[in-house]
Formats: structure tokens, C-alpha cells, sequence
């Protein structure tokens, strides 16, 4: 499914934030979506943590020393930037920068410190819509990243308390999408839904564009 976009009167300037717990899904969502769509161009995060089998730096994140990334943050490079289990991860602003002039809404998939450092933030021209993924139960969750084989029974039970932490910041963010056992599609559908009523949202610069077409001054 290709979301439709009138050129004419909408220019991108969304920055889509997508969180979630780890297990959640929301990298699987995240790529599904970017595939789906071509009016998305997907963020590439940075990270100081190593790659995983078959992660490929560039594609997966920007894979940093930690040096390289201090370097960044005292150049002011990062749109955000947090410690995640004694690792770092950021999103540059030059990934912002660079959907912009592809003409393209930007997509973020970042941990929950990281988003909330955006919300904060007055991106303008840009604005940002925050979207949080939810696995169905604290139990797939579990299952999830006891299938992953990726981390001992004390990482596990780390990253299981982070998740607790996360969902206690929904509040805070803009919508909420469901991510079942099974295929990824209906989360994608969803996610494409709230993009699109977003981008029909009536805004100062909409108004600014769509005035001088109708002879408004």
C-alpha cells in the first residue's frame, strides 16, 4: 500500500518517531512500513553497541566507537541522543536534513529517551508525531527475546524492566499501534493510516500554501 500525496499542496515535514520495547516487533514494523511506502525515507540510527550477526553498518546504524560518538555530541551533530544498557544511540541531524531534500517524511525507530528528547524539541519547519508499538502481552514479550538467543538471563531481565519503564511513558506519546503474533501487515496499515490523517492536518504552513492558490492573501 503506497500512500497517495498531493505535492502540491503538502511538503513534507513530518519527523515519525517509532518506539517500543525491545520485543516488541517495531524494527520488523519499522522496515515492513519503509517498504510499503515510498514517501518515507528511514532514519539510520547511531549506536556505540556492537552489530549483530548479519547487521550491516550504514543499513542497520551508524556502528560508532564511543569516541566517535562523544565527537558528534560535542559538535552538536545529534537531533537526540541517549544511553541505552551502557551503550549509546542517536539519530544525526543530517538524517533529517537528508529526507528533506529527497522530499520525504522522515522515520525514526529510537528508544523511549531518545523520542521524548524530540517531543521537546521545536523542529519547525518539521513537527514531530510520536507512535509507541505494543506487543500483545508481557508473556510474548518475554518469548520474543528469549527467541532471540541474543542476550544471557541477566541482560534478559534487564531489558524486560526497561520495557516495564517504556510502556509507563505512553502518555506521552501521539497514538498507539498493536503488534499480534503473526504477520507485521495490520500494524503497518495502521501506521500508514495515522501518517496519512497527519498530513491532512491544517497547520500554518498548509494554510500558507493552499492561500495563494484560491487568490486568499
Amino acid at each position: 500500500m503506497l500512500s497517495m500525496v498531493n505535492t502540491h499542496l503538502y511538503k513534507p515535514n513530518l519527523v515519525i518517531v517509532i518506539s517500543g520495547p525491545s520485543g516488541s516487533g517495531k524494527s520488523t514494523v519499522v522496515n515492513a512500513l519503509y517498504k510499503a511506502d515510498q514517501t518515507l525515507r528511514l532514519s539510520v540510527s547511531a549506536t556505540t553497541r556492537k552489530p549483530r550477526p548479519r547487521e550491516v553498518d550504514g543499513v542497520n546504524y551508524h556502528f560508532l566507537s564511543k569516541a566517535e560518538f562523544e565527537k558528534h555530541i560535542q559538535q552538536n551533530n545529534f537531533l537526540e541522543w541517549a544511553e541505552y544498557q551502557d551503550n549509546f544511540y542517536g539519530t544525526l541531524k543530517s538524517e533529517i536534513a537528508a529526507a528533506r531534500e529527497a522530499g520525504k517524511d522522515t522515520v525514526l525507530e529510537i528508544e523511549v529517551k531518545g523520542a521524548l528528547q524530540i517531543k521537546r524539541q521545536n523542529l519547525a519547519p518539521a513537527r514531530s508525531l510520536l507512535i509507541f508499538i505494543i506487543p500483545p502481552s508481557f508473556e510474548v514479550l518475554a518469548k520474543r527475546l528469549r527467541g532471540r538467543k541474543t542476550e544471557s538471563e541477566t541482560e534478559l531481565k534487564q531489558r524486560l524492566d526497561i520495557a516495564t519503564s517504556e510502556v509507563g511513558e505512553l502518555q506521552h506519546y501521539d497514538y498507539w499501534v498493536s503488534n499480534p503474533e503473526g504477520p507485521v501487515q495490520n500494524a503497518v496499515d495502521q501506521i500508514q493510516t495515522i501518517i496519512a490523517a497527519e498530513r491532512s492536518r491544517i497547520d500554518t504552513k498548509l494554510i500558507e500554501t493552499i492561500n495563494p492558490l484560491f487568490g486568499v492573501f
